[in-house]
This record gives structure tokens, sequence and C-alpha cells, in this order.
């Protein structure tokens, strides 16, 4: 009898820890398969196309996108390409626009945790009016689908946003495609 209360009170307390709570403060994404928590008090944007979903999230200068093409990404070529469009391209743009803004942006490899595994990145940074800044920009095959997760913001910004980052990256999912549903076999007489 006592085991069985042990049990039943190890069984409730994992029930308690792994439902994911959603306080007065915290707002939930969810829509077209991607899921995410973000802060109630931050602007939320959703610029999503047919090709793409895009959620832009600001508060004062800080900026923080959610991007994913909506096509599944069935093989390794398409995950290349979608890789060089998504994340490649964009990076190279970002620089781009602050180079021709007459800044020089330093760029450096990174890795952070999106939805619980390993994402690779890029760092940009570079000066403006003393203050640096710049955009960390990282990617994630999640579900058969690119995910493509970047914050603009300057150092210091960032640093005051780094539990809002934690939060979106940490709770970020991504539903699997859908399974094709089996053909009826023909019913032999």
């Amino acid at each position: 009898m006592k085991l069985i209360k042990i049990l039943i009170g190890c069984a409730a307390l994992l029930l308690v820890t792994s439902v994911q709570t959603q306080t007065p403060d915290t707002k939930h994404f969810d829509k077209d398969g991607l899921s995410f928590d973000y802060p109630a008090k931050w602007q939320m944007s959703d610029q999503s196309t047919q090709q793409m979903q895009l959620i832009e999230l600001s508060q004062g200068d800080v900026v923080i996108r959610i991007r994913s093409p909506r096509e599944w990404l069935k093989t390794p070529e398409k995950e290349t390409h979608a890789k060089r469009l998504f994340q490649d391209e964009y990076v190279d743009n970002f620089a781009t626009q602050v180079e021709q803004a007459g800044m020089h942006a330093r760029r450096s490899a990174i890795t952070t945790q999106i939805a619980g595994a390993d994402a690779e990145g890029v760092r940009l940074r570079a000066v403006l009016d003393g203050a640096p800044g710049g955009m960390d920009s990282y990617f994630r095959i999640i579900s058969d689908r690119l995910v493509n997760l970047s914050i603009i913001a300057s150092e210091k910004d960032l640093s005051k946003s780094a539990a809002v980052w934690d939060t979106i990256r940490n709770s970020l999912k991504v539903e699997p495609p859908p399974q094709p549903k089996p053909s009826p076999s023909p019913k032999k007489p």
C-alpha cells in the first residue's frame, strides 16, 4: 500500500513538472504546426505566406524572428538547399546591409539548443555609434522542416533579452509531417 502511494505521488509530480504552464505573462503561438511561448508584453507579428511561416517578435530595439519554410524536407539535398536559402543567404544579406551602412561586420560560427537539440548558427557583430550589436541566426531541421531562429539587438539588449530568447528556443515545436493514409486493399471474394 505504501509503495502504491509513493508511485502515485511520483506520477503526480512528473505530471505537474512536465506540463508547460502558461502564466498571464506568457502567450502561446500555435499555427500550422509551429508553436512556441513568448512574453505577453512583446509585440507579435505574423507575416507568413503560403511558402513560409514568418513570425516576428519585438520589444524596443530587440527583434526575434522565427522563419520556417512550409515544404517538408525529405532528402538531404532539400535540407542543404533550404539551409542555403533560409540561413546562409539571410545572414549574407544582413552582413551586406551592415557593410552598406559603413560598418564592418565580424562573423563567427556559434551553436545553441533549439527544441532540445543542437542548432548551428552564425553571429554577426558590428559597432554602431559606439555600441556593439548585431544578429545571431541559427537553423535546425525539426520534424522535416527547417526552422531559422534569429535575434537582432545591441549587446546590452541581447543580455537583457536572454530569458525571452531561452523561452522561445526551448519551447519551440514543429509537428511532424502528416502520415499518408494507407489505401484500402481490395477485398477478396
